[in-house]
């Protein structure tokens, strides 16, 4: 199928047929991407109302049409620092074809946003340079964690005054490190930090444990002692500390697969842990009204 055009139309009605359907294609009128519209013979109305006003004062072949605006993104470059969940492109190829933003995927499987020793080169806080300059790119999403509480060959957690030391070790320096190295590299392009998702049983270590009475306990790492929640604190307290963007996916994107483990579907997510094509779709209308609200903060429109 074809690539929705982005203006409705009503031709050749009355009124209260002009109102009628405007009212329903209206309404389905919500996609981000906008054609241009000068080329036809058009009048651009903004609610239904205005439908019933010009239909007597218009031409009867005049097309009426509900313009929808582009997204801020639509040509711009936007890169993606994460995990297997970033890697596997479900949310990533969502967000692109929401907005038209070109997509740089830089996520890794397994992957964690803070190194375990100095020959960890994969993790965040080491490869977030090998990401574009800043003249290269207009935005940078951060989206990693899981494997961090997930994994038990893990950083030790250590504590929000570790700073970015080199050398240092731990969950909270490798925050620091990564966080810090962005900040200077990308001084005048928004970076945003999405908290990560919830996470079921596809990892060394659960971040829920179901009891036979349905009880709820949180799991935690074997090696720090610490639960998912932490760790998402953890985040969310170095990133407030550099006052960067964040995006409480772990609150607000109505994504958890312990929701749907046992329920015999698989709505969101492929297994306990990565999302799905409707998944990521989800995640992507999530984060566009936000990332548009980024957008006017760092560049006029």
């Amino acid at each position: 199928m074809k690539a929705f055009v982005s203006f409705l139309f009503i031709l050749l009605c009355p009124s209260v047929w002009a109102q009628q359907y405007a009212t329903i294609l209206y309404r389905q009128s919500e996609l981000p991407h906008a054609v241009p519209v000068e080329e036809i013979d058009s009048v651009v109305v903004r609610d239904v109302a205005e439908v019933d006003a010009t239909y007597f004062d218009t031409p009867k072949d005049t097309v009426y049409v509900a313009q929808v605006r582009e997204s801020h993104w639509k040509g711009k470059k936007v890169a993606f620092l994460g995990d297997s969940i970033t890697q596997n492109a479900e949310y990533v190829n969502a967000y692109a074809s929401l907005t038209g933003c070109e997509a740089l995927n830089y996520g890794i499987s397994a992957t964690h946003m803070a190194a375990r020793s100095s020959d960890d080169s994969n993790a965040f806080d080491k490869r977030y340079s090998k990401m574009p300059v800043e003249s290269k790119v207009d935005m940078i999403v951060v989206f990693g964690g899981t494997n961090d509480f997930g994994h038990t060959n893990t950083a030790a957690f250590g504590e929000f005054s570790d700073g970015p030391r080199v050398g240092k070790y731990t969950f909270y320096a490798g925050l620091h490190r990564l966080f810090k190295g962005l900040q200077n590299r990308y001084k005048n392009t928004p970076i945003v930090i999405m908290l990560p998702i919830h996470h079921g049983t596809e990892i060394d270590v659960p971040e829920y444990v179901i009891g036979s009475n349905n009880s709820i306990t949180e799991g935690t790492n074997p090696t720090t002692g610490k639960t998912f929640r932490e760790y998402v604190n953890a985040i969310r307290e170095v990133a407030a500390y550099y006052s960067f963007i964040v995006l409480d996916a772990y609150s607000y994107s109505n994504l958890s697969p312990m929701t749907e483990i046992g329920s015999g579907t698989n709505g969101f997510f492929k297994d306990g842990l990565h999302l799905n094509a409707a998944g990521g779709q989800r995640l992507a209308r999530w984060m566009y009204p936000q990332l548009e609200a980024v957008y006017e903060m760092f560049y006029d429109f």
